[in-house]
């Protein structure tokens, strides 16, 4: 057979071919559908998908049955795991898209939520107004002083972004356009003008990650040694006004390097890889037992979580956010009982009912970039 033969068939062939695997793309959602082979990871997109639609009577119900049908389809097609799986990666991989799902990918592996207009906030290109300064001030005196009407001790705690900890891991793309963020502006400002006492975490976990990492690489949060770090600090400031209490050692804890699946930056990616900051600390012999009353995950943002300690006295109430998690494994050592409750707005009922020792206010530092105090003394109504 002549090369001019030949190629008419080859030709074929790969037509054939093609096709046979064009069908195969265009049919494999529809299978999915059916037979649910696509075991790829669940992306997280911080929203709900779309329901079923319920058909209603006339023309307008249709019309929305329809446009309920085009939603729903969108969101629960067969293969679209996998597929969104795949797009986020070729930008990530490909193209460098920093911007995938409000996820940062910065230097050596790390990775950065890039909400809240995270990298603004970074460069110092948005700053507080005077006003809010005060408005702030006016927030934690009030509730300082409420607290204290009641024998209440208060300290207000910012749980630093990763970014503030590891800016040497942001992408160098990124400019320092200003030399103060609004977490500087608002730590000189109180220091200056109030009494309030106030937690600043960066410097402390600064200096920690000379000696370990004190963040996930892939996660938002810090680890279990950044938040031990934390927990000595807010003991010792909290002694300043509990005299007695004493933090515990890093000795008093055996720990260990773990590897683990990636953390919720990469889940937002709908992609995976391996944290290699995770730790783990297991009680050393000698510890009270700490009993953790933990919640369901859908129960998490509702109800409260308990930490009791039969060898320890008085009790502490914790308003805070995702960042509290890793400190109920260590603020129980020193007080008889901890309640945690996952909102930025004091519960007065639960305080005048439980009658604590202390309340700590938790907030992590890209929330309390964006929250509004105003609408926090609104909601709380203090006087």
């Amino acid at each position: 057979m002549t090369q001019a033969a030949a190629n008419p068939v080859l030709t074929r062939w790969t037509n054939r071919i093609l096709i046979g695997l064009f069908m195969v793309f265009i049919w494999l959602p529809t299978v999915d559908t059916f037979f649910h082979f696509d075991h790829a990871r669940q992306p997280t997109e911080k929203r709900l998908l779309a329901a079923f639609p319920k058909l209603t009577s006339g023309v307008d119900g249709l019309r929305k049955y329809l446009a309920g049908l085009d939603a729903y389809f969108s969101d629960h097609f067969g293969c679209r795991k996998l597929l969104v799986s795949w797009n986020n990666k070729l930008k990530w991989k490909l193209f460098h898209d920093f911007s995938t799902h409000g996820t940062l990918i910065g230097r050596d592996g790390w990775f950065f939520f890039a909400g809240d207009q995270m990298v603004e906030h970074q460069c110092g290109a948005l700053q507080f107004t005077p006003e809010q300064l005060r408005d702030w001030q006016d927030l934690l005196e009030r509730r300082r002083d409420w607290l204290a009407q009641r024998d209440i001790k208060f300290l207000f705690v910012v749980a630093p972004d990763k970014a503030s900890v590891y800016p040497d891991e942001l992408p160098s793309w990124m400019p320092q356009t200003h030399p103060a963020t609004k977490i500087d502006q608002f730590v000189a400002y109180m220091k200056a003008h109030s009494t309030v006492e106030v937690l600043d975490l960066r410097g402390p976990l600064r200096a920690a990650r000379r000696t370990a990492p004190t963040y996930f690489k892939t996660d938002t949060h810090w680890n279990l040694f950044g938040s031990f770090i934390g927990y000595q600090e807010i003991i010792k400031a909290l002694a300043c006004q509990l005299p007695g209490l004493t933090s515990l050692p890093l000795d008093a804890f055996e720990q260990k390097k773990v590897l683990r699946p990636g953390g919720n930056e990469t889940t937002y990616l709908g992609t995976s890889a391996t944290e290699s900051n995770a730790v783990v600390f297991t009680p050393k012999v000698g510890l009270p037992p700490l009993q953790m009353t933990a919640n369901p995950l859908d129960l998490a943002y509702e109800a409260p979580a308990f930490t009791t300690n039969a060898q320890a006295s008085g009790s502490l109430i914790v308003f805070r956010d995702s960042f509290g998690n890793a400190l109920e494994g260590f603020l129980g050592y020193n007080f008889a009982k901890v309640t945690y409750l996952w909102q930025y707005d004091l519960d007065t009922a639960r305080i005048e009912r439980e009658k604590p020792n202390a309340v700590i206010v938790e907030m992590y530092e890209q929330h309390f970039d964006v929250t509004d105090p105003k609408d926090l003394m609104h909601r709380e109504a203090l006087p």
